[in-house]
């Protein structure tokens, strides 16, 4: 829908700064500044029916080296712009990466505690947990269908497979992976996933029903690893973002190349625009956004937004 129909905003998650940004959705200009959390955010949830975002507070480290890992995650209220309150999960340590579940729970990895998080939003509780192998399950994403969660266990070589129902979860599966992995995302459209090679600059492509790898696809233009992968909303898109390196790679729904684009330093996570028109990048590093035009497949503009941005999203306003 393009931007001019409908209202939205745009949040960012400055995890440098330890500060959540509300931006102009056209300018990228800092309208709001968020700065009473815990070193260092991590990580961000859209909830639309709640009208709220959910910001996990991971700790002061990185994953693999987080000395410090934190229990809480802070709840953002998207219409008056104010942070309301925390969730916490103590014992349990390190929330990462959530998703809203179909069944309208949220599940989130909780690295340090090797479980996946079972949250309901309406009552900002935890409600259960489902124990994992791997105290390196660091990212999620669940199937549409909404019957399948998996897990990125990057240091182990392995995906686990999660069975949903109503709230509850158990294993079904821990998949072998040739090597170490970085990334993780569902196809919206199609019964596959992607995983990012966390050695070598490659994207894997894997069955969604027989958890078995069918493709294997070079990142043309990347010297190194990649770390994130992200698909538009409608499916239709796939980004890949290099592991601190300046460079996304580009596909569609059916995973042909569109080509590489040069962004800033350090690119970390990003998001298509509620029209597909453009992709955001935030690049940690330089404190800049890469606008990309998704037409010409150019950067139109770096705006500077923060000390150093991870990950960023639209939302409805209405």
């Amino acid at each position: 829908m393009p931007l001019t129909d409908r209202q939205f905003g745009l949040v960012a998650v400055d995890k440098q700064g330890s500060n959540v940004l509300f931006l102009n959705p056209q300018t990228f200009a800092v309208e709001r500044e968020l700065n009473a959390f815990p070193p260092r955010p991590h990580e961000l949830l859209i909830l639309p029916k709640q009208r709220k975002a959910w910001v996990p507070i991971y700790g002061d480290g990185i994953h693999g080296d987080n000395p410090h890992p934190g229990h809480k995650i802070a709840v953002i209220d998207l219409t008056s712009r104010e942070l309301t309150g925390f969730i916490d999960i103590s014992p349990l340590e390190s929330p990462h990466t959530g998703r809203l579940g179909s069944d309208g729970y949220v599940y989130m990895c909780c690295e340090n505690s090797a479980t996946i998080l079972i949250l309901d939003p309406e009552s900002e509780r935890m409600i259960g947990h489902i124990p994992l192998t791997s105290y390196n399950s660091h990212r999620l994403t669940i199937l549409p269908s909404g019957r399948k969660l998996f897990t990125d266990n990057e240091e182990d070589a392995t995906i686990t497979v999660v069975g949903l129902a109503n709230g509850r979860g158990e294993v079904l599966d821990n998949i072998l992976m040739p090597g170490p992995i970085n990334g993780i995302a569902a196809s919206p459209l199609y019964p596959y996933l992607v995983a990012t090679d966390a050695r070598r600059p490659l994207l894997y492509v894997v069955d969604a029903q027989s958890h078995r790898i069918r493709q294997h696809l070079p990142l043309n233009g990347h010297n190194k690893a990649a770390q994130i992968t992200r698909f538009s909303e409608d499916g239709s898109l796939l980004v890949v973002i290099g592991d601190s390196e300046p460079v996304i790679s580009l596909y569609d729904a059916t995973l042909n190349p569109l080509g590489q684009i040069a962004v800033g330093h350090k690119p970390m996570d990003g998001c298509f625009s509620p029209d597909n028109s453009q992709l955001l990048i935030a690049n940690e590093d330089d404190g800049t956004l890469s606008v990309i035009d998704l037409a010409s497949r150019q950067v139109i503009a770096t705006p500077s937004v923060g000390r150093g941005c991870e990950v960023l999203s639209y939302f409805a306003l209405n």
